[in-house]
């Protein structure tokens, strides 16, 4: 049974593949394995308000991540993908390397952690189902665990993987063939991402030494509620935060009907994908650098700005996309506090009591591609709105993306970050 269903999973992906609008994520987490079917999503109303919570600590981890990777170029990663990949690993945590992961995911303890990534899990079903509404976006996650034979995992933490991550262990031979389980591992990832992500662990990423490896992946494809005309789309200078213009190709709606807000500091707007609860949220700075905006801008400030959202007609412009981001978090994680897990002092008896643990690698990749039609995005972790706006009156206001902003793809109703985006080049990719 579980085979037909993996068979029809991943019939679905390679339609998507196929599709103009493609994204993908991965990040990878070695201590060194885990295998899991494709999570089917299912949640209520009151599913979505339980979660809150757990999305605030999750939106407070996505805006304290984004300062610390990627420079001040282009980024894109899924702050959901990495929370469920640690989540996985602080199952099977001890002592300070529990508390450190709990406390950078917003947790006051494992058991916590735990409770708020099934709550996310379950409230993100109706934002992707649309109550079975045609063209509902399509929102598929997947967790595995790969773990070296002959090596025994402790029960509780075998049985938390299968019940809240659906996560059930799969054997593999990094002692003895680690090449063979490295490229198991990316095909796992490129199956659950409809290819968009298909060398998630670098060459070299697994070895002898390797005992597990834990994976999150995510997929997403969506359509707008109001797709843009692709007659409209024309090319137009974007700024950077250099003063250089580049030529890339924008999107273009007049007196749309989208949510909109603005400070002294920014304008944002928030464009709804079609029958579902997702929005992808562009956040333009007027009255500062991207940067300064980046570091003030914090999960209670990101909850303001959303409450402030108000219907507007809108003429818009935004550029069309195609990011694409891999690259080690270690550091990133290590800034954050999570430092006992990557050295000596790891506590990872929780998993297994036969060798000692530590992460030699979290390993992250993302894409997004935003054009006339929607949006695909995808990721994958690994441990080595409304369908329409009523048009509101009065005149249209102006939004332009064209110099350096953000992108936050949102489920408005649990208010979870799915995605994160940093435009500084739409050119550079």
């Amino acid at each position: 049974m579980r085979d037909a269903r993996d068979r029809r999973s991943r019939a679905r992906l390679s339609a998507h593949a196929r599709s103009r609008r493609v994204g993908a994520g991965a990040l990878a987490l070695a201590l060194a394995g885990l295998t899991a079917s494709v999570t089917a999503f299912a949640g209520t109303p009151a599913a979505r308000v339980a979660a809150a919570p757990a999305a605030s600590a999750e939106n407070a981890f996505a805006l304290a991540l984004l300062p610390r990777i990627g420079g001040s170029g282009n980024v894109v990663y899924s702050p959901y993908s990495v929370d469920f990949a640690l989540t996985m690993a602080a199952a099977g945590a001890k002592g300070s390397t529990a508390a450190q992961i709990d406390h950078v995911l917003g947790a006051s303890s494992t058991a916590s952690a735990t409770t708020d990534a099934a709550s996310l899990r379950h409230a993100l079903g109706p934002a992707a189902s649309g109550g079975g509404a045609s063209g509902a976006p399509t929102l598929e996650v997947a967790n595995a665990l790969w773990i070296q034979r002959g090596v025994a995992l402790q029960a509780p933490f075998a049985a938390t993987l299968a019940g809240t991550f659906g996560a059930a262990p799969q054997a593999a031979d990094f002692r003895g063939a680690p090449e063979q389980a490295r490229q198991a591992i990316n095909g796992w990832v490129s199956q659950h991402t409809a290819k968009l992500i298909e060398n998630l662990l670098p060459q070299g990423s697994v070895s002898p030494a390797t005992v597990f490896v834990l994976a999150n992946a995510i997929y997403l494809k969506a359509n707008w509620s109001a797709p843009f005309d692709p007659r409209a789309t024309h090319a137009a200078p974007f700024t950077t935060a250099s003063g250089q213009r580049v030529s890339v190709s924008f999107l273009s709606a007049n007196r749309a009907a989208y949510y909109y807000t603005s400070t002294s500091d920014y304008q944002a707007v928030a464009l709804p994908y079609r029958s579902s609860t997702l929005s992808l949220l562009a956040i333009l700075p007027t009255g500062e650098s991207l940067s300064r905006l980046e570091t003030s801008l914090s999960a209670p400030a990101l909850a303001s700005l959303v409450i402030a959202l108000r219907p507007r007609q809108v003429n818009l412009l935004m550029p069309k996309l195609h990011l694409h981001t891999q690259l080690a978090l270690n550091a990133a994680l290590q800034a954050l506090g999570i430092t006992d897990a990557f050295d000596a002092a790891a506590d990872f008896r929780g998993i297994t009591t036969q060798v000692p643990l530590q992460i030699s690698l979290v390993e992250h990749a993302a894409d997004l591609k935003v054009d006339e039609q929607g949006t695909v995005a995808a990721a994958a972790t690994g441990i080595v709105g409304p369908t329409a706006i009523a048009l509101p009156p009065g005149p249209p206001v102006s939004v332009k993306l064209d110099h350096p902003y953000l992108l936050l793809l949102r489920d408005d109703a649990s208010s979870a970050v799915l995605f994160v985006a940093r435009v500084a080049d739409p050119s550079a990719g």
